[in-house]
């Protein structure tokens, strides 16, 4: 059973708004973030296809104030950690030195962060909270041509063809540790655990770039008649180009806004237009008349 479903993250939405309002030097990093998103649902797939007789409960993005976890698999014997990597080329992991590296088909070699440190932290994070229970980890490899060179002797790090297989046989050696009522609770106490970080990004606010967005062609839409419309390619907005650019203002300037704030980002002059969107758009607001403020849902 799936508790916490993989949804889209914040912080790659927030990057995607970084750099439709003119910061193209994120397109890396959103390139990164976003493979990475790629192999964890190419995992997730795995799940789905598993057919265990056991009760087991799945924690997809687990986050705590210092910890992000994959997945999280639970059931009455153990909890799992799992952390998915998708790494082309071959990677080696050196235990002495803590260092993992990927080296490619031309000889170059990159070193990132040991995924064995992430897992056995995040390891110690859930011993403190969880009690009754061995809390163990895996790293899985999202994609099969990743080559797996030197690795630590008995560490669990294997591809994900071989994540049911590593399943079935943790149920196998381990004995049922915990009651249902038991392990409904630490159902709750996890969900409890999770929250959501606020992304953020280092920017100029002064320099995000203004304006109704064309969902097609990204040019700056003009408010006519009723409606925004892109003059470029005549696209006209149902309301989507509105809400986006408003997203892009709470996740790159502030979650509130005032009329005379909306009218310049948006572009247009009239403040009762301005009061009549801000309207149509149904954030809650709090102030009357010239002191009143609406409140952004990102």
């Amino acid at each position: 059973m799936i508790v916490l479903q993989r949804e889209q993250t914040v912080q790659e939405h927030l990057l995607q708004a970084a750099i439709r309002r003119g910061f193209s030097e994120y397109k890396d990093r959103l390139i990164r973030l976003q493979q990475g998103i790629i192999g964890e649902r190419y995992v997730d797939r795995s799940w789905h296809d598993m057919q265990l007789e056991e009760a087991y409960y799945l924690f997809h993005d687990f986050q705590t104030t210092m910890h992000q976890i994959d997945t999280i698999f639970l059931c009455a014997k153990f909890i799992l950690i799992v952390e998915i990597k998708n790494i082309a080329g071959r990677i080696d992991f050196d235990e002495d030195r803590h260092q993992f590296t990927r080296t490619l088909e031309n000889g170059i070699v990159h070193g990132f962060r040991n995924p064995l440190d992430q897992v056995r932290r995040h390891q110690r994070m859930l011993q403190e909270v969880v009690r009754g229970l061995p809390i163990l980890y895996a790293i899985v490899l999202a994609l099969p041509k990743t080559i797996i060179g030197h690795i630590p002797q008995g560490e669990p790090i294997f591809h994900r063809s071989g994540l049911e297989f590593h399943i079935r046989k943790l149920l196998t050696q381990y004995a049922v540790r915990l009651t249902s009522p038991a392990l409904q609770d630490l159902v709750t106490q996890l969900l409890q655990m999770h929250t959501i970080h606020k992304a953020q990004l280092n920017i100029d606010k002064a320099r995000v770039r203004t304006g109704v967005l064309c969902v097609q062609c990204q040019s700056k839409m003009q408010y006519h008649y009723g409606h925004f419309k892109c003059s470029k390619c005549d696209y006209k907005d149902d309301g989507t180009a509105l809400k986006q650019a408003m997203r892009d203002y709470c996740l790159l300037v502030d979650e509130w806004i005032t009329n005379e704030e909306f009218r310049m980002f948006v572009e247009i002059k009239s403040g009762d237009t301005a009061k009549y969107l801000l309207k149509k758009l149904g954030f809650p607001y709090e102030g009357e008349k010239r002191w009143r403020r609406y409140q952004i849902t990102c």
